[in-house]
């Protein structure tokens, strides 16, 4: 198992991993530490690599232009293209965290780390796929006569991942523990994360939480757990590049600048259309001017924009402050009836995009304005309701939109659609992507190497459009 440790992350990753004297002998690793920042590149790729583009093509945020990207935006998608976040989660995250838990029992910060960060995997894998293989998925002593794994109930593994998160917040809190250090470079943190920050740490997790109660539609838990998430910008969880280093750059950067520049691009996707604010039907209005932040966003396919959501140090967000403010937002009114509640929680996430503070300036000099919102602005007729629909409708509606602007380039936009596939009024009505498909995806495939090594898998294979347990 510890020959799986996954170099692929990251080159920079092999100072962390050089711990045998005869490189060609397995010996025991000395400390759970010299896995973290592999698992954590491992999660980083799992959160914003392939498939969360792949979720971009099937929400309207980027359209593949040729060759495989072009195959994978027309929905011919298949089991192959799964491989590699299913590695990244099994052999990058769950085998090194199961081996992290074993040499280092005794570093509560660390095991916390640990618990947070196979949460983070895990439930993105989860929704993205519907029932896997978890409880059982990394056997104490495997070998050619392990059993298949079983695969657990999509309900259950989220049930599972509370409790997991559960655990890590008093291991996050130990204080008899120190954030873990690079033994071969003193005074640098191997958390890519954090930089070792137990209240960051302790934030996101309730965050995440949160996240996944409003995946399984449990409103009042959710916003009773959103209420300790990250209350600012500079708690965001990030993935946070290094520069133009293989494997350890902004992961976007690294498409476009390879030998598939050209594959994919932001062009004449619906989300360019509704950022534009020469679009008559985007999203801007008299309080609203998103050409700075639509500049930010810009993807050409063919190489990065120097300061852009592309550049090869623009960091990668993971579970975010915004997210936690949008969280909050629409559960004020799932929970509570609580509308105006629900206005103000959106209108602090407005101040804070007002700041300027939330994506670069990409010629210095674009526009942007997010005045607050109030309530007569979503009262029938007002300029946020003027299909006269309910009044915390068009709130939610709102929210909803946000909530896709805010997660481009993250699984928010396609884990939306797919929770509120019954909920019309509320979907952000991006195009389906060719005449002959009538309804959106609704998960990924189950990797081929799975499907040729699971005896447990079921069979027939759910198709992309057959929605997950909790969505249906």
């Amino acid at each position: 198992m510890l020959s799986l440790i996954f170099l692929t992350s990251a080159s920079s990753c092999d100072d962390y991993l050089d711990v045998n004297d005869n490189p060609n002998d397995l010996v025991e690793v000395p400390s759970g530490d010299l896995l973290l920042r592999g698992t954590l590149l491992a999660n980083a790729q799992v959160q914003q690599g392939q498939l969360a583009r792949t979720s971009m093509y099937y929400t309207g945020g980027l359209i593949g232009v040729q060759l495989v990207q072009q195959t994978l935006y027309n929905y011919d998608y298949t089991p192959g293209d799964s491989n590699a976040v299913w590695g990244f989660v099994y052999n990058g995250i769950l085998v090194q965290n199961k081996e992290m838990r074993r040499v280092s029992p005794e570093v509560g910060f660390l095991q916390g780390i640990v618990d947070v960060n196979e949460a983070l995997a895990v439930g993105t894998a989860t929704s993205l796929f519907g029932d896997i293989p978890y409880s059982t998925a990394t056997p104490d002593n495997p070998g050619l006569d392990s059993e298949d794994p079983t695969l657990d109930g999509q309900a259950d593994i989220y049930a599972t991942l509370q409790t997991l998160l559960d655990g890590a917040i008093p291991k996050l809190q130990d204080g008899s523990s120190t954030p873990t250090l690079d033994d071969d470079d003193p005074g640098v943190n191997v958390d890519n994360y954090f930089v070792g920050d137990r209240d960051k740490w302790i934030a996101a997790t309730y965050t995440l939480k949160a996240r996944y109660y409003l995946q399984t539609k449990q409103y009042a838990q959710a916003l009773a757990n959103v209420i300790n998430g990250i209350n600012d910008a500079s708690g965001t969880m990030n993935f946070n590049p290094e520069g133009e280093v293989p494997g350890d750059s902004n992961i976007l950067f690294n498409f476009v600048n390879s030998s598939r520049a050209g594959d994919m691009t932001g062009d004449g996707a619906f989300y360019r259309d509704l950022m534009d604010p020469d679009n008559v039907g985007s999203r801007n209005n008299a309080k609203t001017d998103e050409t700075a932040r639509r500049n930010y966003s810009y993807i050409s396919g063919d190489g990065q924009q120097t300061g852009g959501i592309d550049d090869a140090t623009t960091p990668m967000k993971l579970v975010s402050f915004e997210e936690n403010l949008l969280i909050w937002a629409e559960c004020l009114i799932r929970a509570n009836d609580d509308v105006q509640g629900a206005i103000d929680k959106l209108n602090e996430l407005r101040a804070y995009l007002d700041t300027g503070a939330a994506f670069n300036l990409i010629n210095g000099d674009e526009t942007f304005s997010y005045e607050p919102y109030v309530l007569a602005d979503f009262e029938a007729g007002g300029m946020e309701n003027t299909d006269n629909i309910a009044t915390d409708r068009a709130v939610l509606r709102e929210i909803i939109e946000e909530r896709y602007v805010t997660g481009f380039s993250t699984y928010m936009p396609f884990n939306d659609v797919r929770r509120l596939r019954t909920e019309t009024d509320l979907i952000v009505p991006f195009p389906l992507n060719n005449a002959t498909t009538t309804v959106n995806p609704q998960r990924f495939l189950y990797a081929q190497e799975e499907i040729n090594n699971n005896s447990n898998l079921p069979n027939p294979i759910p198709d992309l459009f057959t929605p997950t347990p909790v969505n249906q």
